[in-house]
């Protein structure tokens, strides 16, 4: 298993089986269906600028009843958050999708709007572009067809708007979309509610080509306006043997390492939801944006590189926790057990 430790553009856009809504009449929001196709836990390979990745998983679920959201978080102020939702903007309800979250001490959120939305039975596509900037400045382009998820984002470097090239491309399965089924009935999504009016809130911007935001308190929807999520903190205790390495810190729905420091593969491939790296110095770490769930935490030190625990290397019994709304929770991690 591999782990992306920094990626500077992405959204990752999910399909889902879990709440088809075919009875309902159609949306004069174009691509409202989008909302539904996202929704969902998504394993596959991801192509980007800064190399390949043959596993990544992102972890989409509604937070409102027009807002689906996830997060990937590579390290202590490392993350990417992206969410799509239903927001008024340029006269009329629209989708759009925010982009952003910390790269060490610079935060960033950038808005995209969808302006194009292709559906058949068989295919669908749609496409999402910078809200000020448009296809020139950034753009991301997404097709679902047989159960499976295409997406490519191209973006602008030069400063010209004249080539936006290739940063990233995921291609990936809705392994489990029961993870959302919850929040999708919880919230009756989706409905076609504003999430948030984000009329004339591009302006004075710090680029005039891009809806991009570098200070959070001038971020038009920040973190502290996003209900439902979580956060969660995790001090470490760890054996003599690895007190100076890293670790590797996973969130799954299902146990990895058990009592008898057995790793089951089958759930570390198809159940994990987010991979962190944590630092050797640091015995804490913050963990935001969670959807409220039954989630296992399990550290281990990687002594043989390979991105997943196995013979010779050391972690915890994986730790049950159980995350309600909107509410801030800590645990200890003893990572003292020999995986066998």
């Amino acid at each position: 298993m591999k782990i992306l430790s920094i990626l500077l553009f992405s959204i990752i856009i999910i399909h889902s089986s879990c709440s088809k809504q075919d009875d309902k009449e159609p949306s004069d929001i174009l691509g409202y269906q989008l909302l539904e196709e996202i929704t969902g836990h998504w394993v596959g390979s991801n192509v980007t600028a800064f190399g390949n990745f043959d596993w990544f998983a992102f972890d989409f679920r509604p937070i409102s009843a027009s807002h689906v959201h996830s997060i990937y978080e590579g390290a202590t102020q490392q993350n990417i958050i992206t969410s799509i939702f239903i927001a008024e903007f340029e006269g009329k309800k629209q989708i759009m999708a925010r982009n952003g979250g910390w790269l060490g001490n610079q935060y960033r959120a950038t808005y995209f709007v969808l302006d194009q939305a292709e559906e058949s039975d068989d295919v669908k596509f749609y496409r999402l572009v910078d809200a000020v900037g448009k296809e020139k400045r950034a753009y991301i382009e997404l097709k679902f067809e047989n159960d499976t998820m295409y997406f490519d984002a191209y973006k602008d470097d030069s400063g010209s708007l004249d080539q936006p090239y290739h940063h990233m491309g995921f291609k990936g399965t809705n392994y489990n979309p029961t993870f959302a089924e919850s929040a999708v009935q919880q919230f009756n999504f989706p409905q076609e509610i504003a999430e948030i009016d984000l009329e004339n809130k591009f302006v004075n911007l710090i680029d005039p080509d891009s809806a991009l935001f570098l200070n959070e308190d001038e971020d038009p929807f920040p973190k502290s306006m996003h209900g439902h999520l979580s956060d969660l903190n995790i001090t470490f205790e760890k054996d003599s043997q690895i007190e100076n390495e890293p670790l590797l810190l996973y969130f799954s729905t299902a146990p990895i390492i058990n009592e008898n420091g057995q790793v089951d593969f089958d759930n570390l491939d198809k159940k994990v939801v987010r991979t962190i790296t944590i630092q050797p110095e640091e015995s804490f770490y913050g963990a935001t944006y969670l959807h409220p769930d039954t989630y296992y935490v399990t550290a281990f030190s990687d002594l043989d590189n390979n991105f997943f625990p196995s013979q010779g290397d050391i972690g915890n019994i994986s730790k049950e926790i159980l995350i309600t709304p909107e509410d801030i929770f800590s645990i200890n991690l003893n990572v003292e057990k020999s995986i066998q």
